[in-house]
This record gives C-alpha cells, sequence and structure tokens, in this order.
C-alpha cells in the first residue's frame, strides 16, 4: 500500500512538470546582413571571412548578402545607388546599431573598414542581439556619444603622385593614401595644401581620437575636413573642376580617405 501510494505521488509530480517540460526554447528572431563590401580586392578579406563564418554559425537564423563594389560592375552600381561611400555593412537594413551588451547599451556604426570605430567582435555582439530580438536602429549621435577615444601611433606624410597625366599631392597616413589634392586646382600650391594638411591631422593625431571627430561642413571658399572642428583641407571649386565632382562630395571622399587609411593602420 505504501509503495503505491508513493508511486502515485510520483506520478503526479512527472505530470506537474509535464507543462515545464514541453516548453519551447526561445525562438530567435531572423537576422538580415548585407555587406557593401570590395571582396575582389582581396583588402578585406578577413572580414569577408568573418561574414561568411557569422552565417554558418547562426544559420538558418542569419542571412548574409555581399554587394561586392570591386566587380567594376553589378556591384559597383548596386553600392553607389545605395549611397554609402566606403564599406558599410547593415543589419536588417541599418549601418547604425544599438544593442545591450556588458549591461550597458553599446551603439555602433558598421562603416569603414574593421578597426577604427567597430571590430568584429561587435559585429558579432549586434548579431546575437538580434537573434535575442534585441537589436534596435541606433542614431548618428548615439554613435557618437558612444565613441570612446583611442590613442593611434600613426606617422602622416606628404608625397607627389601622378595618375592618368594629372599631378597630385598626397597626404598618407603610415604609408595608406587619406587624401590627393590636384595641382593647379587653387591658389595655393597643392603641396603646400598637403602640408598643411598633414600638420592638422598630426595635431588631432596628438591625442586620443575617435572616428566621429572627422566632419565635413561647408565653408566660404568651398567644403571643409574638419578633424574634431579643427581645418584640415578645403574642397574648392577649382578641385571640383580638375576632379568632375562637387566640392561636397569631393570633401566626402577625402574624409572617407582619412578615415579609410586609419583602419588600415588599425587591422595591421
Amino acid at each position: 500500500m505504501t509503495g503505491t501510494v508513493i508511486r502515485g505521488r510520483a506520478l503526479l509530480i512527472v505530470l506537474a512538470l509535464v507543462p515545464t517540460l514541453l516548453v519551447a526554447a526561445p525562438r530567435r528572431q531572423p537576422v538580415a546582413i548585407r555587406a557593401y563590401i570590395n571582396v575582389s580586392s582581396g583588402c578585406q578579406a578577413a572580414t569577408v571571412d568573418f561574414l561568411n563564418a557569422l552565417k554558418a554559425r547562426y544559420a538558418p537564423d542569419v542571412s548574409l548578402e555581399m554587394i561586392d563594389f570591386g566587380d567594376e560592375g553589378r556591384g559597383l552600381k548596386r553600392w553607389r545607388q545605395s549611397g554609402h561611400r566606403c564599406l558599410t555593412i547593415e543589419l536588417n537594413g541599418s549601418p547604425l546599431a544599438k544593442f545591450p551588451y556588458q549591461r550597458k547599451m553599446a551603439a555602433v556604426a558598421f562603416r569603414m573598414p574593421v578597426g577604427f570605430g567597430w571590430s568584429h567582435a561587435d559585429l558579432e555582439h549586434a548579431v546575437q542581439a538580434g537573434l535575442r530580438g534585441q537589436l534596435q536602429r541606433a542614431t548618428e549621435a548615439e554613435v557618437a556619444a558612444a565613441q570612446r577615444p583611442a590613442k593611434l601611433a600613426v606617422t602622416v606624410s606628404v608625397g607627389r603622385v601622378s595618375l592618368q597625366g594629372k599631378s597630385y599631392a598626397s597626404v598618407l597616413i603610415n604609408g595608406n593614401r587619406a587624401l590627393l589634392i590636384p595641382a593647379g586646382s587653387g591658389k595655393s600650391a597643392a603641396s603646400k595644401r598637403a602640408a598643411a594638411a598633414a600638420t592638422a591631422l598630426r595635431a588631432w593625431l596628438a591625442r586620443p581620437v575617435k572616428p566621429a571627430d572627422l566632419t565635413i561642413s561647408p565653408g566660404s571658399s568651398g567644403w571643409r575636413v574638419l578633424a574634431a572642428g579643427k581645418l584640415v583641407v578645403t574642397a574648392t571649386t577649382g578641385d571640383g573642376k580638375v576632379l568632375g565632382r562637387q566640392p561636397q562630395a569631393v570633401a566626402t571622399d577625402w574624409l572617407s580617405g582619412i578615415r579609410h587609411a586609419l583602419a588600415a593602420r588599425a587591422v595591421r
């Protein structure tokens, strides 16, 4: 009789636990990754490999589309139509991501090559948050506020280069070309403008810096590239005529070039 009672109680306990045991694990939310990246050149091979690994690791909930803007064809056309200026990784339609990490809200812009402004770990943390349904779109202001200044060990130099029959003064960061100033496009010689830009960049890089320090703004003589509010170089109407672009587009290209050169330094 006692054994029957014990078995009966055990059965009741098991039956009581059945609903708990049958509760399914939380369903993961899909995360769509669209990467505008220069695959053809091989310069971003580490990030290409990381993206493929992310997709494999979190399949089937993570999808990946890579648009190769180095293909000189369809990928380049789609990149230009997107409005992006350099490598850009969108998570669920936006490169600006906000997500909880280590009891805080992280805000990251997945733009420019990895190393200056974001890391592969940041990207995986954002994807993990997306799978949990905790990924949000950040604002530019939130990303700027979340960035932490970092001291970069770099050298800034100037040089001269000839491309397609045109002469340029160049500014280089650790040997990576940051910007090209066309000769004969302004009142000052291109070499003097490049030297002034290099001096301004050295002054900025003498202290801890962050990507949001680099901006462009309109000025009286053209579009200015600024580092922490200080003038680096101005893209003039003359520059635009030589390069076949509007001054604002030239300034944007120079800004991207500086960021790109710093990011190349960061991943060495």
